[in-house]
């Protein structure tokens, strides 16, 4: 599913019944770019303060310093990224910023899909502005 990213319904009794009728309990689905994928990837690979270059590889097909090369540089000069046993270390200043910028992404976009998501067990859409 490198292109799709799915969410299950968070009723347990919607899921069931769906999984019931043999159909999948999906209530979201997020089609995802390849620059989509590998931002998402390295926004939940900083929770472990390290970039896995070779996980991203795999993952991606590319090189991590291929389509981030310029990002990677300006982080390293700024102080919020280390190279470190063939991937990157969030300093840190950079774990700090990395905790504040997840803290705001989470209030606009992940509170609100889940708070529609428990109220609704299949929304149509949700739209994040």
């Amino acid at each position: 599913m490198q292109d799709i990213f799915k969410i299950n319904t968070f009723s347990i009794s919607d899921y069931i019944q769906r999984v019931n009728e043999t159909h999948l309990p999906t209530s979201l689905t997020l089609e995802f770019s390849k620059r989509q994928r590998a931002c998402y990837f390295l926004f939940w690979a900083c929770y472990s303060m390290r970039l896995d270059t070779a996980a991203f590889n795999e993952l991606l097909g590319e090189k991590l310093e291929k389509l981030y090369g310029m990002e990677l540089l300006l982080c390293r000069i700024l102080g919020l990224l280390k190279k470190e046993n063939g991937g990157y270390r969030l300093t840190d200043n950079g774990a700090y910023l990395y905790h504040k910028i997840e803290q705001a992404y989470t209030t606009a976009y992940i509170d609100k899909s889940w708070n529609i998501s428990r109220l609704q067990p299949f929304p149509e859409k949700i739209i994040l502005r």
